[in-house]
């Protein structure tokens, strides 16, 4: 009788194993973080000089592409089948390029990877980046980015600001679509707190 139900069992599995045969893979649907455009900075408030926006850097349990969900004080949830279209530090870092460049307060800003010479480089880590889908409260959108900007005019390059800003966007429901435009309202408010803190000629660093 062992024996019948294990053969029975095997039998079972490779039929529905043939049934799955053909059918077509669930695609993925992929997003990209796009912030809100910024206003053109003033050329005549502009600083003179040329920044470089570093690699940007992602903790790990946010790292991958599948966008992440949190579930209660210890779970965590990824989800495969959506996802950003690209590694979330480099999209991240061309986004954060784009606007700063954009608004200022440096004349230009490269891109990370960027070979051109420049005196100052704008480090960021992402530090947090996840859906707070927790049942009892409203769904947010959680962004918290750590930044460096650091002068290499110098012998030895040097800090001269360096600030953690963090962002949490109340979302109209918990779904991927709400969760990555408020990572986009996230990403946008952050940066226009950043402008002003480095703008001065010699930003004060702060924790």
């Amino acid at each position: 009788m062992n024996a019948e139900r294990v053969v029975l069992t095997a039998c079972a599995a490779l039929t529905l194993a043939a049934c799955a045969i053909g059918k077509p893979m669930t695609r993925t649907t992929t997003y990209v973080v796009e912030p809100p455009m910024a206003a053109a900075g003033s050329p005549s408030a502009r600083r003179p000089e040329t920044l470089r926006m570093g690699n940007v850097r992602v903790a790990a349990a946010f790292a991958g592409n599948a966008l992440v969900y949190r579930l209660d004080d210890v779970r965590y949830t990824s989800d495969p089948y959506h996802a950003f279209i690209a590694e979330p530090g480099a999209m991240l870092g061309n986004q954060m390029a784009e606007w700063l460049d954009r608004a200022g307060p440096f004349e230009t800003v490269a891109l990370p990877g960027s070979t051109r010479p420049t005196q100052y480089v704008l480090d960021a880590t992402v530090a947090e980046l996840y859906g707070d889908f927790r049942a009892g409260s409203p769904p947010a959108a959680v962004l918290t980015v750590q930044f460096a900007l650091i002068d290499q005019a110098g012998a030895r390059p040097k800090v001269v600001y360096e600030s953690t800003i963090a962002r949490r966007v109340d979302l109209p429901r918990a779904s991927p679509d709400a969760l990555v435009r408020g990572y986009s309202k996230a990403l946008g408010e952050i940066l226009s707190q950043l402008v002003p803190e480095i703008s001065a000629e010699n930003p004060v660093p702060r924790n």
